[in-house]
Order: C-alpha cells, then structure tokens, then sequence
C-alpha cells in the first residue's frame, strides 16, 4: 500500500455554516496558531477527517440539514481519538454522541472555553516530537512523508522513542517495555518492528535520518535541536545524525527470518 500524500494535518474541523456571530473566534483562534478546517457537507467532512486527522470535530447541526447522529457515529468509529462538539437547537441532538453538546444561542465565550477545554483533553493522547505526531488512540502517526497507521506494538515502541527524544534507549528496555521482557536472545522482533517504523516515518528508510541506531546499544529518535545563536543551525543538526547513518542500515534485517 502506497503512502498517502497529504501530510497537512489540523486541530480542529468545522462541519456546516459557520454562525457570522463567531467568525472573528474562528480568525482569533487562527492568529493563535490553532488550525482551523471547514467543511460544509457531511461527506466533505469525513474525507477532510481521514486526511487531515482532527483533534476535533464540531458538527454545527443548526440551520442544517442533518441531525449529526450517523455522523458523529462514524466519527467515533474511524477518529476514535477525536473530540466531538455538537452545536444543536434547543431540544434536538439529546441522543447524539459526541463528547460536549453546545444549545443555540451562546456566545462566543462559551465556545471558546468549551474549545479550550477539548484541546486540553485530546492532547493527553497525541504525542508531538519534531516533525512527527502521534496519535495514540487510533495509532495513526503523521510525519515527512504521510499518514500512516501503526500496529498496536509498532505504536507502543515509537511512542517509547517519542517520549525520551534524541536519548539512546538500549535494547533490552525497548524489550522490557514494549514486549514486556528482558529475554535478549532472539531481538529479531525489534528488529523487524524498527525496520517497518523506518519505512513508515523515514523520506528514505534506508538511510535513515530520525530513527537512528546506536551499535551495540539501541536506538534513539533523532530530533534537530536549532541553535538560536546561529543561522545553520538545521545543517548542523542534518550533520550530527548522518555518521549514524551506515549503522543504522547494516542493524537492519532483510526479512523475517
């Protein structure tokens, strides 16, 4: 299966008319650094899910034409880490799921600190590390080269690397933490699982510029850390991973063995 090409992602997505009351929140929010996407059919928004891969998803049912049932449904089925807020007219949308329901009319302040509140809650399960995002819910990690989903112990051992960034963890802890242990006979599982996560995050697996090894150590997740003092930084950062680079390749495995 291919890679899929887009690698925008957003924090929060909007589906049907946005309420001209709360337009300058939305620009706010913007001017913040806080992406915004919007859509205007129930279609359009599932396929700007699947590509853009929300933390959240407000689903304006008002002066609509849906009541958002199946839509929040599907949500909950395809973004299972995705927060929901459902906008609605007073006495509809009781039985909806979704994680916040908002009643017309409310300000924008209600919005806003019900967005906040959202935010807060779907960060506690999205790792971000350098250009790389981890969802760890629906194990769907977001890099240079796309979005891609991870099997359960391909997401448990990059979120291990993403939360002890540019830090050599040896292979016996990888074992222990994600295979749960310290049987360092055979380490073939690692590493096929380091392979398939290079061919996942990495521009060119085969030299391999995030997801470095250490010889006789382990591996560490290489993120560039840019010196604010000088101008070349990133080039700097670029030259202390490269001499890791035919290591990493001959660590690899070619098969399962």
């Amino acid at each position: 299966m291919g890679r899929e090409p887009n690698t925008k992602t957003v924090q929060i997505l909007h589906i049907g008319r946005v309420d001209a009351n709360h337009e300058k929140l939305w620009q706010q929010l913007q001017r913040e650094g806080i992406t915004v996407a919007f859509a205007r059919t129930q279609v359009a928004c599932l396929q700007m899910a699947r590509d853009l891969q929300p933390l959240i998803v407000v689903i304006n049912t008002a002066d609509s034409h849906f009541s958002g049932d199946r839509l929040c449904r599907t949500l909950g089925r395809r973004l299972p880490g995705a927060q929901r807020l459902l906008i609605a007219e007073q006495g509809s949308g009781l039985n909806v799921p979704c994680e916040q329901r908002l009643v017309r009319p409310f300000t924008g302040r209600k919005l806003r600190e019900s967005l906040d509140k959202l935010l807060d809650a779907a960060a506690l399960h999205v790792l971000r590390v350098g250009p790389l995002q981890l969802d760890l819910i629906s194990r769907v990690v977001i890099g240079p080269e796309g979005r891609e989903h991870l099997t359960p112990k391909a997401c448990q051992l990059l979120a291990t690397l993403m939360q002890h960034p540019n830090q050599v963890i040896s292979r016996k802890d990888l074992m222990g933490r994600v295979w749960d242990t310290v049987y360092l006979g055979d380490t073939r599982t690692l590493d096929v699982h380091i392979r398939w996560l290079r061919e996942k995050i990495e521009s060119d697996p085969k030299r391999p510029s995030l997801l470095l090894t250490r010889r006789g150590v382990g591996y560490l997740l290489a993120i560039p850390q840019p010196d604010p003092s000088t101008d070349d930084a990133s080039d700097d950062a670029s030259d202390d991973v490269s001499d890791d680079v035919s290591d990493d390749v001959s660590d690899d495995v070619s098969d399962l063995g």
